[in-house]
């Protein structure tokens, strides 16, 4: 069995990073992020997090740079599994080898509970602020845009106890009283696609077409009210 510090697996740690090189283009905004971005300094407080006890998993400094990917590129898990797995800069950014086994979608849930919703938004805060400082994004060019996140497909029951109240239709201004999730509005786009839950409103900046900042409103805010939030 070849041992980690062997010739044979230093042979084909050089070949795969040679491998890397040819395929990856020097000035891939990737690259780029690597040599201006100290990332240890934010992987470095989440290895706290695992115990050394047991079998090893994925390292953390892998799954945090696959979780900044999801971010930048707005991915879902399932997404994000086919990305790491697909997309050779991508594995190579994360720190993934050729033919390593990467992550199934499940992974970036958990990993996300672990490190914390709160400790994850005030890192990629921190990190997006250094690239403004240097220039590399900002409001120069900025796209917003919103979608819609439905958090129940269809309030039968709750429509059916506003009427049995006396109300003459369920609708924003009493469906606080009646729905599971009191936050939750009725949202229109269009002339035909209404929902009940929420919006996320994304700017990105279209100089490199990552995502910058992100917002969560109920569903009914109309999207210029959180033009000035999300830019400041």
């Amino acid at each position: 069995m070849l041992q980690p510090n062997d010739k044979t697996s230093q042979f084909l740690l050089q070949t795969e990073e040679q491998i890397f090189t040819k395929i990856i283009e020097a000035n891939h905004p990737f690259r780029r992020l690597k040599q201006i971005i100290d990332f240890e300094q934010f992987v470095a407080p989440l290895r706290s997090l695992y115990s050394d006890l047991g079998t090893s998993g994925i390292a953390i400094e892998k799954g945090f740079l696959a979780l900044l990917i999801q971010f930048w590129e707005d991915y879902s898990d399932r997404e994000m599994e086919k990305c790491v797995k697909e997309n050779l800069a991508v594995r190579w950014f994360a720190g993934f080898g050729l033919v390593e086994q990467t992550p199934d979608h499940t992974y970036f849930c958990k990993l996300r509970k672990r490190i914390g919703v709160q400790k994850l938004y005030d890192i990629f805060k921190s990190i997006n602020t250094q690239l403004e400082s240097l220039g590399l994004v900002g409001n120069v060019f900025t796209f917003i845009d919103a979608s819609s996140i439905v958090t129940k497909t269809a309030l039968w029951d709750e429509r059916d106890k506003a009427i049995a109240d006396g109300e003459e239709k369920l609708n924003n201004k009493n469906v606080k009283n009646y729905a599971a999730d009191p936050e939750a509005r009725f949202g229109v786009k269009g002339k035909n696609k209404v929902w009940f839950g929420y919006k996320r409103h994304e700017a990105v900046d279209m100089r490199h077409g990552i995502i910058t900042k992100l917002a969560v409103t109920a569903a009914n805010v109309p999207d210029y009210k959180t033009t000035n939030s999300i830019l400041s």
